[in-house]
This record gives structure tokens, C-alpha cells and sequence, in this order.
């Protein structure tokens, strides 16, 4: 099966559903402005993903050196010789015995779940999904299930750009703030687990590698610690980008507009809205949850196979695209099937 377009129109949770549906083989390309990522799949499940050109911070090395795990020298070293003996830099890691195989995978895991959430931030670009066999090596990968991929990056599409607003870029720096606090101030495990890193030298990046959390994973809980009063920025970050304004800036920006966006939808409330596409679809009502999202993606892979849209959801787990407990809206919303198209809104008298 070949599958290829633009990601305008079919949009990556869509792609990967599609893929991990049908526990398919092969090979899927995503072309951008970030760069071109490659991701081999296996019977619906990621087992390898590269990023060309990765950016900074974003290589196996980055990672395990940034975590403390294997020295800076040693780290060039394994790279070297991975270039030298055209062996996978894993191979090489595990060969000279810099790292417990254990440790490497959890860092490949993580480094894996890290490019894939940037996927799900793409709004531009091109894909191209190859069904072919794919080779590799079983002992260097980390399977991850498809499902649960799909379930993050709903959440990361909904809170990436208000915890950017919230704890900034990357590179950002937060120190442990002072104060009082009682028993009843005691923090969760995983909170507990970011906030022993917090000293006002590490960025939030290193933290996160430090306990072998996902950025987004990490970026949420210093949320959370920022909220309660348990930690304070350090420093604010800046990067200048090509065109002379912060990176930063141009974050605040997007999210002031994705807020404005978000209340005029909610203030038209009742209000038809059309979404782009070959067909008529529209949403009303309440601001869409991530499990309304999910179906609008399995309503546009089930248009893609059948050439219309369902008479009613059931029939997307009839054709195998989403499990029964899938199709229930709360707020007593429904869906509707019209000719050309559908609506999900509260129920018609």
C-alpha cells in the first residue's frame, strides 16, 4: 500500500491510525521545514525514527550525554568508530560496554517518543508511506505501540503551546524557590523526581534526560511545580532566529493568537464550522476534546477507504478503525450524517 500527500489535507494522527490499524509494514517519510524525519513501522508499531538534519541536542549522544550516562570523549569516541566501521552508534555503545543495555534502550525510547511528538506540532509538510519489509536490529529497538503514540500527541496538540507560554523554550533555567511547606505540600513521585534536578544551572532539557522523561513529559510537571509556588525561573532564554526576533517572542505571539482563536470559536458557539477537505464536515457546540478529535481523524480514514462518510460511527468499528468504547461523546453530543458530509452537535429535536 502506498499512501502519500500533503499534511494539510491528512494530518499525522490520521496517517499513523491508518497505519497501525491495519498493522502494516513499511516505511513513512515526513518531509517539512524541521527537517525529514524517516520512521520505520512493523505490523502498526514505530520501532525506529531519524531526523535529518537533527537539530542540537537532538542526537543519541545529546541525549546519553547530557543525562550523564557516558562521558562527552567517550560519546565522540563511540560516534567515530560508528562512522569508521559503518556500525549503528548503538551497537557500538553496547560493544565498548559505555552503558547498560537496559539504560541504552530507555534512552532510545525516550529520544524515539521525543521526535515523535514533533511530529504531531507539524502543520506543514509532505508524507509518503512505503509498505515494504524493514530491517532492524531487535536488540537496539524499542517497540512503540501506535495507540498510545496517538493518545500523547492529542494532549501534546492541546497544551504544547500554553506550556511554552508558561516555562519557556528548552534552554530555560529554574531555580527551587523558598518557603515554608508542610506535610501537606509534599509532592507526588513524579514531581518529586523532576524537582530533587531543579538548581538553577540545569536547563530544562538536561532535566529531562536526567530522568529519562520525555521533553513534554518534563515540560508538564515544572508546570505543575511552577503553579503550586515550588520553583521560579532563573533566567529567560532568547534565541535570536533568522530574521532577528526571539524564538521565545515569536512562541508568545502564536499562543496569544491560538488563545484569541480558541474564544472566538468558543463564542460562536452553535455556529457551523467547515472544514477543509474534499467533503462537508462540521463540528458545533463545545471546543473539540482530544476523543472528538480522535473520531474526526477516524471519520477521514474511513472517507479515504470508502469514498463517503459513514451512515454512523458504528461502522468504524465495524471496519475495524476504532474500538467500540471510542465512538461515546460526553456533553450528549452526536453525529450526524448528511449528504456530502457530517455534523457532531447536540441532539436535534
Amino acid at each position: 500500500m502506498g499512501l502519500n500527500g500533503s499534511l494539510r489535507d491528512f494530518g499525522i494522527s490520521a496517517i499513523l491510525q491508518l497505519i497501525s490499524g491495519q498493522r502494516r509494514t513499511g516505511r513513512l517519510e515526513v518531509k517539512s521545514d524541521q527537517g525529514e524525519y524517516h520512521i520505520l513501522i512493523s505490523e502498526g508499531k514505530i520501532v525506529q525514527i531519524e531526523k535529518k538534519p537533527a537539530a542540537r541536542g537532538e542526537s543519541l549522544s545529546d541525549y546519553l550525554v547530557r543525562a550523564g550516562a557516558v562521558p562527552l570523549n567517550q560519546a565522540r569516541l563511540a560516534e567515530q568508530k560508528s562512522k569508521s566501521e559503518l556500525k549503528p552508534l548503538e551497537a557500538v555503545l553496547a560493544g565498548l560496554e559505555l552503558i547498560s543495555a537496559l539504560d541504552l534502550k530507555t534512552y532510545i525510547f525516550t529520544r524515539n517518543m521525543d521526535l515523535i511528538n514533533q511530529l504531531f506540532l507539524l502543520k506543514e509538510g509532505e508524507y509518503e508511506f512505503e509498505a515494504e519489509p524493514v530491517n532492524y536490529h531487535p536488540s537496539y529497538v524499542v517497540e512503540i505501540d501506535t495507540e498510545q503514540v496517538l493518545m500523547d500527541g492529542y494532549r501534546i496538540k492541546d497544551e504544547w503551546a500554553r506550556l511554552l507560554k508558561e516555562i519557556g523554550p528548552m534552554e530555560g533555567v529554574f531555580r527551587k524557590r523558598g518557603g515554608e511547606f508542610g506535610t501537606e505540600d509534599r509532592l507526588k513521585d513524579d514531581q518529586a523526581r523532576i524537582y530533587q534536578w531543579v538548581d538553577g544551572r540545569k536547563t530544562i532539557a538536561e532535566i529531562a534526560s536526567l530522568t529519562m522523561l520525555t521533553r513534554f513529559e518534563a515540560m508538564k510537571i515544572l508546570a505543575d511545580l511552577k503553579r503550586i509556588g515550588r520553583i521560579e525561573p532563573e533566567m529567560v532564554v532568547e534565541e535570536k532566529g533568522a530574521a532577528g526576533k526571539s524564538i521565545s517572542g515569536l512562541v508568545y505571539q502564536s499562543a496569544f493568537w491560538v488563545l484569541i482563536a480558541l474564544l472566538l470559536g468558543l463564542s460562536a458557539n452553535g455556529i457551523r464550522i467547515y472544514l477543509s477537505g474534499p467533503e462537508k464536515a462540521s463540528i458545533t457546540g463545545p471546543a473539540r476534546t482530544w476523543q472528538e478529535e480522535r473520531i474526526r481523524q477516524g471519520l477521514e480514514i474511513y472517507r479515504l477507504e470508502q469514498g463517503s462518510y459513514p451512515q454512523t460511527l458504528s461502522e468504524l468499528s465495524r471496519k475495524g478503525i476504532l474500538p467500540e468504547s471510542d465512538l461515546k461523546f460526553g456533553q450528549k453530543r452526536q453525529y450526524y450524517y448528511e449528504e456530502g458530509g457530517y455534523q457532531i452537535s447536540g441532539p436535534r429535536p
